[in-house]
């Protein structure tokens, strides 16, 4: 750690005595001092050594568990907001075809209402004809089909990204 050197000021006490210079700091320190200084050097080891632990703690920690690690957390939160998106976007689509059914419903539900309405007015009349009931069974069969299908109504997929998209890239070091 040190050579001895003819009398200099100590880097410390600033007295001119007989004095030793450190290697790794090119400072000169008195006998007195010389202690002192390799003290604080040991201090600095110690606290060196006490942040290489917790890194090595923490290391493991991560190695041992890897779904700590930051890159599968990111992929983890981008799954569950994608997630959310699609549910988000399911549900409108549920919610517009609910309603779409409903109006398809309500109006079947007129049009066979008036159709129960002329059947009896002509049963009770006693005035139709073969020409009317082809026609009543016309009507009633499209309304039959009108309810198992929504004729303008059907679902189509975009293949636009709805969800963004995410790869894993490796940066190449510049030697």
């Amino acid at each position: 750690m040190a050579t001895f050197e003819s009398k200099a000021r100590c880097k410390t006490c600033n007295n001119e005595k007989r004095t030793v210079i450190c290697e790794g700091c090119f400072q000169l320190f008195c006998f007195d001092h010389v202690i002192d200084h390799q003290q604080e050097l040991n201090q600095q080891l110690d606290h060196i050594e006490m942040e290489r632990d917790l890194f090595e703690q923490a290391f493991n920690e991560d190695t041992t568990d890897p779904q700590k690690h930051v890159l599968l957390q990111q992929i983890g939160q981008w799954e569950q907001d994608s997630i959310k998106k699609i549910q988000q976007r399911a549900a409108e689509c549920r919610q517009s075809v609910i309603e779409l059914t409903n109006k398809n419903i309500h109006q079947i539900e007129a049009t066979l209402t008036k159709l129960t309405d002329q059947i009896r007015k002509i049963r009770q009349e006693n005035d139709f004809n073969e020409i009317d009931l082809k026609e009543f069974k016309t009507r009633l069969n499209q309304l039959q089909q009108q309810i198992h299908q929504s004729s303008n109504v059907s679902i189509q997929q975009s293949f636009t990204l709805f969800v963004n998209e995410i790869s894993v890239v490796v940066a190449t070091r510049k030697s």
